[in-house]
């Protein structure tokens, strides 16, 4: 049977939604849990009942779904595991050509999932990267430098659902030789992170990916963590090292600051109003998380950001910012 484009798209997106019939203590998700879910990822794929269940019949047809019960008797849904056996020569192929790949890695926006729409299959319309360009909205860095050999062991740890033995050093340049289980690979700017389970803790911490200097496979099955979520991770500010904690942002806003934050908001949550008495001005109010991303932002806004709430942020940025001035006298 041919399908449509966005047809195999949102069957992929549910595939991946579903928890995997070999995690540890999977939780099937009935229908309705699946298209809630849909209505918080992607706001462009078809959500309805109808049409999920078509979906799921069609995936069981294809062997990439499996229905159960769940625990109050509902229809509910796990994804199957396809073989994690890779050939050895693909393999090896694979990674002879990752050395170079890691080489140009850059960081990307949004514009790179059109991208890739408009090149799927004989469908695309053939508008590439010589017609289309993505740049962050950032100072360029070069990428991070990793040991090809190092993330390909990772890679394939992460495929094969295996523990890794490494050896990593930190930021204040201590060794170490923890057994990690990989959870997911996260690329933040120019550097890449891994997400994983050290030894025995509960908890997934975050690895600088060039901080690894070498990577052993293990025969040990991988532990997996059940809720693991990036976009949850995302939402929570953890991918910037924040502790998830979400705070009310007050400041005036002017300048190109003013103008962008009308344009392109902070947050959904963002209200951006004119200021009492300054029409050059406005009042921007925002809940979001706590993070290194955000104080950066605030700091790289310079005098066309004045920070009100909350205080204790106040009081860091006069701190950063008087330290910087002390540094130019």
């Amino acid at each position: 049977m041919s399908l449509s484009q966005e047809r195999a798209e949102r069957l992929a997106l549910i595939e991946r939604l579903l928890p995997t019939e070999l995690g540890a203590n999977p939780r099937a998700l009935t229908a309705k849990e699946i298209q809630e879910r849909l209505e918080s990822t992607d706001n462009d794929t078809v959500r309805d009942k109808r049409s999920i269940q078509r979906d799921l019949k069609y995936l069981q047809q294809e062997g990439r779904v499996c229905k159960v019960k769940n625990q109050i008797g509902l229809p509910a849904y796990l994804r199957i595991e396809q073989s994690d056996e890779i050939n050895d020569s693909i393999w090896e192929y694979f990674v002879c050509h990752l050395k170079k790949d890691l080489e140009g890695i850059v960081s990307s926006t949004e514009l790179a999932k059109l991208l890739n729409r408009f090149n799927f299959g004989e469908q695309g319309i053939q508008l590439d990267e010589s017609k289309m360009c993505i740049l962050p909205d950032s100072l360029r860095l070069q990428p991070a430098k990793i040991n090809y050999k190092v993330f390909s062991t990772i890679l394939r740890a992460l495929k094969e659902s295996c523990a890794v033995e490494v050896n990593y050093i930190d930021r204040q340049e201590k060794s170490s030789n923890p057994i990690l289980h990989p959870q997911g690979i996260m690329q933040r700017g120019p550097r890449i992170y891994l997400f994983a389970l050290k030894n025995e803790e509960a908890e997934e911490r975050l690895y600088a990916m060039d901080r690894i200097r070498t990577a052993v496979l293990l025969s040990a099955p991988a532990r997996q963590k059940a809720d693991f979520d990036f976009n949850r991770h995302i939402s929570e500010g953890r991918a910037d090292f924040a502790n998830g904690e979400l705070i009310t942002l007050k400041a005036t806003v002017r300048g190109y600051v003013e103008s962008l934050l009308y344009d392109c908001p902070l947050h959904e949550s963002q209200v951006l109003e004119p200021a009492a008495g300054n029409e050059m001005e406005s009042m921007l109010t925002v809940k979001l998380p706590s993070s290194g991303q955000l104080l950066r932002w605030i700091l790289a806004g310079g005098d066309n950001i004045t920070v009100h709430e909350p205080l204790d942020l106040r009081d860091l940025i006069v701190k950063q910012l008087t330290n910087s001035a002390r540094q130019y006298r």
